[in-house]
């Protein structure tokens, strides 16, 4: 079984992950422009991680299931706020895409963390199930066509804040397929 957790501050590591995630809180704020409302519930939902963070530092007994939540946590709010710039800039618009886009990302994130056992065997499991090929094809695409996507929609004069904004969206997707893989307990993993 793996060690007990008893972590110091210094490396439990929660300054350099309470950094970064201010950080882009602050930077997907700002974008396409500065939103102050926006700011307050961003900053609110990143308080709320940070505090999970520090109380599985003082509580959770395995190094590798705190580690896990911090991890699950900074990739949560990445995910958050990656696809925030396409949903706000919509909503400015007017246009009510913003809310069937919000949709998605809710029922996503409830779908995956239902899901959680099949896509953290897709993980364990690399390539021997469906789950595993479908996502690692998925990923495949959106790095390559990803990049292509802006570059056609530069040249095109292509509203560059839905191009932007369509990568970030797939890639908070993305990263939202991957986050129900840090719930699992690792006795659960060991059981097995």
């Amino acid at each position: 079984m793996d060690e007990k957790n008893n972590l110091s501050f210094k490396e439990s590591r929660i300054l350099h992950v309470t950094v970064s995630i201010m950080i882009v809180t602050f930077l997907f704020s700002a974008l396409p422009e500065w939103y102050t409302p926006q700011f307050i519930m961003n900053s609110v939902v990143s308080s709320i991680l940070v505090i999970i963070i520090v109380v599985s530092w003082r509580l959770v007994e395995l190094k590798v299931r705190y580690f896990s939540i911090q991890s699950y946590c900074l990739v949560f709010s990445l995910s958050f706020l990656f696809a925030q710039p396409l949903i706000k800039y919509f909503w400015q618009e007017g246009n009510s895409i913003w809310f069937f886009l919000l949709g998605i990302w809710g029922a996503g994130f409830i779908i995956t963390t239902l899901l959680k056992e099949n896509i953290f065997q897709a993980f364990s499991k690399t390539f021997e199930n469906r789950v595993s090929v479908a996502f690692h094809i998925v990923v495949f695409i959106c790095i390559t066509v990803g990049p292509m996507f802006i570059i056609i929609g530069n040249a095109n004069d292509f509203n560059k804040n839905i191009s932007y904004g369509s990568v970030l969206y797939l890639m908070s997707a993305l990263l939202q397929i991957t986050l129900p893989a840090f719930l699992k307990h690792p006795k659960a993993i060991l059981s097995k």
